[in-house]
């Protein structure tokens, strides 16, 4: 239902006073109690992105953390109206506002990027999931994939290493987090280049490993074939461990 533009204008000024702190007058509320709204609205937001990064809030010095989310919270107009897409929007403002480089912590995007992928996947939409069993060949036969997971890039190895030295490991790493089945805890794995190529040709094709085989060995630069088919063999049983590969499919 619309609002009536009356109600809407307050909803707005009194948006607008909890970021900046900037007094209006409000019909509706007693005078000297405006500030309470405000207070428990940053409270709110502040104790959302504490339990959202807290990688990031244990890297960082309190009054640090403090100031990036008081940053966030007054000059950032938030579009989203469920609070926990409100982690997205602090990663996206402070990708905008260059507050890595600022505080020269270079690994600060990806840090707070992928502690956002956790959260994404741990409250993605359930997906459907096509007939499997568990008895196929590992190279041979069609895979069904998780389809709850998703694989980002990232500059520094925020996922695996503390951050004291981290900015000298520039470079280029792949992550792979999932959703296991059941329990729906998020799990996640550091993926080579060549793995994060074979899942997502999977993924893309629906097909064996088998039918892009040539492909694998010409990115690995391997020539023994039986070489290559124990390490894909490893790989994809390794995957049906964790479940992010869940099994073979029907036929």
């Amino acid at each position: 239902m619309k609002l009536r533009s009356e109600t809407a204008e307050i909803q707005e000024l009194l948006g607008k006073y909890c970021r900046t702190g900037e007094e209006v007058a409000l019909p509706g509320i007693t005078e000297g109690r405006v500030h309470h709204y405000r207070r428990l609205v940053y409270n709110a937001v502040k104790n959302t992105m504490d339990q959202a990064f807290p990688i990031t809030v244990a890297s960082m010095e309190e009054e640090e953390w403090d100031k990036l989310v008081h940053e966030f919270f007054s000059k950032h107009p938030t579009t989203s109206t469920q609070i926990w897409k409100l982690p997205y929007e602090f990663y996206q403002y402070h990708l905008s506002a260059g507050t890595a480089g600022r505080l020269k912590k270079p690994y600060l995007n990806d840090l707070l990027y992928f502690e956002w992928a956790e959260i994404e996947i741990h409250t993605m939409p359930d997906k459907s999931i096509d007939p499997y069993t568990d008895k196929g060949d590992p190279l041979s036969d069609k895979l069904l994939l998780n389809p709850e997971y998703e694989i980002i890039r990232l500059e520094y190895p925020v996922h695996i290493q503390a951050v004291k030295g981290i900015e000298l490991k520039k470079g280029s790493y792949f992550v792979l987090l999932y959703r296991e089945p059941g329990t729906g805890h998020v799990k996640f794995l550091d993926l080579s280049i060549l793995h994060a190529f074979i899942l997502t040709r999977i993924f893309e094709t629906g097909e064996s490993v088998q039918s892009f085989k040539g492909e694998i060995a010409q990115l690995a630069q391997v020539e023994s074939e039986k070489y290559l088919d124990n390490h894909l063999t490893d790989f994809v049983n390794n995957l049906i461990d964790r479940q992010m590969i869940l099994g073979y499919r029907k036929v």
